[in-house]
């Protein structure tokens, strides 16, 4: 306890000695002044009033500085605690984290982690500076259609494993999309996820599927799943060698054995191939004919989506497109506003400051470790301390008391 009351008895002796000078120059000054007159004495308050705001504007410098340092901090640890990284490989991954925060993306350092951790857990083989992007569109998108971050990652690597996209492109299909209305049901990115192995199966691209998504969709499609679904069905039946699938394909006049070894060409040659199976059941003008090659080959999906949408799948074909820089025309526009501007200029302060709370956290802790260690000692003075205060408002309750009824009988 003897080396708390010096450490801060000596703070407070000079303190004095300060406050004693202080009072001394300014009687001083106060004296020169009123002899040369009250301009000077103005231009003296001036300036006592100019250091007290500067000493104020210090003061939130600080604290800022200090804040933002911890903040970024303790998101770090989360970080590394949900992607279960290394502090000492930590470097790239808190630059990144800092131009996310920079670049206005998310609503906090945590929340830039917790994306950053779903980011780096699904696409573990992508580095830093992936990650960052990924993480930027994910919040971009959730900001402008409100698609949680963890289900546009985990549809973002269903596309890129599935069809071979890069994670930029996934995101700019996504974002078209839900802009052509495509997440009408709500189920959008759920379907993603779902049925991107089902189109690749028949050698489909990504952007076939979202074509295809859309052409049911505009033929009056329910929902999205029966789409998938009819087309799950028919990639299980296009190869599968049976009777039925044959004289479906025969009732297109189509050869089975032939369509078969297109779908497992893929590429272009399957694409062709699907479009030439809906078209024909579209070209068919018998309804009984066209219904039975319908079942044969589609299944139940043909029954529950009908003709009307079954045979309308291949009528868009060109409308999306990955390398179609969707994102970032959605980024220019979604944080083009005032709001969006003085919190991008407030964070990049923070982070102009954020060396000088690094300099400072080191202060904070000895301070911090100081006070842990004494804190048998500042526990004991507590205690000797709480029985004087409460034995002093006991004695003075019944004055109190007195007072009260007085005042408000």
């Amino acid at each position: 306890m003897a080396s708390i009351f010096s450490l801060y008895g000596s703070i407070f002796i000079d303190n004095e000695k300060a406050n004693q000078a202080i009072d001394k120059t300014s009687k001083k000054g106060e004296s020169f002044a009123s002899k040369l007159g009250g301009a000077f004495s103005t231009v003296g308050k001036g300036a006592i009033a100019l250091g007290g705001m500067l000493g104020t504007a210090a003061t939130a410098i600080g604290g800022m500085a200090i804040n933002t340092s911890k903040n970024l901090d303790q998101a770090m640890n989360s970080f590394i605690a949900q992607s279960n990284i290394s502090k000492n490989e930590a470097g790239e991954w808190q630059k990144a984290m800092e131009e996310i925060y920079k670049g206005n993306y998310g609503e906090s350092f945590d929340d830039i982690a917790d994306a950053m951790a779903v980011a780096s857990q699904q696409l573990y083989e992508f580095d830093a500076s992936q990650i960052k992007d990924v993480t930027e569109n994910a919040l971009a998108l959730r900001d402008a259609f409100g698609i949680e971050v963890s289900d546009s990652i985990r549809a973002t690597k269903s596309l890129i494993w599935q069809f071979g996209v890069s994670a930029d492109e996934a995101y700019n299909l996504m974002a078209q999309g839900i802009q052509n209305g495509l997440d009408f049901s709500g189920e959008f990115i759920d379907n993603i996820d779902e049925y991107s192995v089902q189109f690749n199966k028949l050698g489909l691209s990504a952007e076939d599927m979202f074509n295809i998504f859309q052409s049911g969709s505009d033929a009056g499609a329910f929902n999205l799943d029966k789409i998938g679904d009819a087309v799950k069905e028919f990639s299980i039946r296009a190869i599968d060698g049976s009777e039925t699938t044959k004289e479906g394909f025969k009732a297109l006049g189509l050869d089975a054995d032939e369509m078969a070894k297109k779908f497992a060409a893929g590429g272009d040659t399957a694409k062709e191939a699907f479009y030439q199976v809906v078209d024909a059941l579209g070209d068919m003008e018998d309804p009984l004919a066209q219904n039975t090659a319908g079942v044969n080959l589609f299944g139940t999906m043909w029954e529950d989506l009908g003709p009307e949408v079954v045979t309308q799948l291949g009528s868009i074909r060109d409308l999306y497109d990955g390398t179609e820089e969707s994102m970032n025309k959605i980024k220019a526009v979604k944080y083009d506003d005032i709001g969006s501007m003085f919190e991008g200029l407030k964070r990049n302060v923070e982070m102009l400051l954020l060396p000088l709370g690094n300099a400072l956290m080191p202060l904070i802790v000895s301070l911090m470790n100081l006070i842990m260690d004494n804190m048998p000692l500042i526990e004991s003075l507590i205690n000797q301390i709480t029985p004087v205060i409460t034995q002093l408002f006991t004695s003075l309750m019944p004055s109190i008391q007195t007072i009260i009824d007085t005042v408000l009988p």
